[in-house]
């Protein structure tokens, strides 16, 4: 089964709620890259594409949650 990048983005926002993480806060986005970090190394070549983009950039992944961004 292929994971897509909606999907690691809901596990995201489930961890930063059990970890009372709030957005836009410097220890939200060291969390995040650390995040996103563990997907580049547990899915190598098999990481969504938008995953890559949004670590790359340092955008927020619970923006890719949302019905109306296309994943």
């Amino acid at each position: 089964m292929k994971i897509t990048g909606k999907q690691i983005a809901i596990e995201w926002v489930s961890y930063a709620k059990r970890n009372k993480l709030r957005r836009n806060t410097i220890k939200y986005q060291n969390h995040q890259q650390a995040f996103i970090t563990g997907v580049f190394a547990c899915l190598a070549q098999d990481t969504p594409p938008i995953i890559t983009i949004y670590g790359l950039c340092g955008r927020d992944l619970e923006d890719l949650t949302h019905e109306e961004v296309v994943v």
